[in-house]
């Protein structure tokens, strides 16, 4: 997969990385290589680690790790053409499920049509399939 990896521009996620200290914020997502580039805050020290180590501090910041995730996921998308042109945008919330785990939902907007052909129906089941995998 190509990836332009997404770069936070507003309030960055605060995290927490082994062997690390100090201030650290997100400042690079990058899905396709599993990894996010971090800075410690006021400095320009920077180093990139796997998904896998990051820890976001706070609930607000969690949200703001996945939402930088799964836009660099959707941007990806685009770049490989899996990106239907019918899908108009999408949301990121960060939860609980109903038994309480923690939980990502994704809301897909799409353009609203009357009827749905069968190949626009078949192109939603290929991206969700795409989602549910690389997800």
């Amino acid at each position: 997969m190509a990836s332009n990896r997404a770069i936070l521009k507003e309030k960055r996620p605060q995290i927490a990385t082994q062997g690390h200290y100090g201030d650290l914020e997100v400042i690079r997502v990058d899905v396709t290589a599993r990894t996010a580039t971090f800075q410690a805050k006021n400095t320009n020290y920077e180093e990139t680690v796997p998904l896998s180590t990051i820890r976001p501090l706070t609930e607000e910041d969690s949200g703001k790790f996945w939402e930088a995730l799964v836009a660099d996921l959707m941007r990806v998308l685009r770049i490989e053409a899996h990106y239907p042109p019918f899908v108009k945008g999408f949301e990121v919330e960060t939860g609980e499920d109903s038994t309480g785990d923690p939980s990502v939902y994704i809301t897909i907007f799409v353009s609203p049509e009357q009827k749905y052909s069968q190949a626009t129906v078949s192109r939603w089941n290929s991206f969700s399939n795409i989602l549910l995998d690389d997800c």
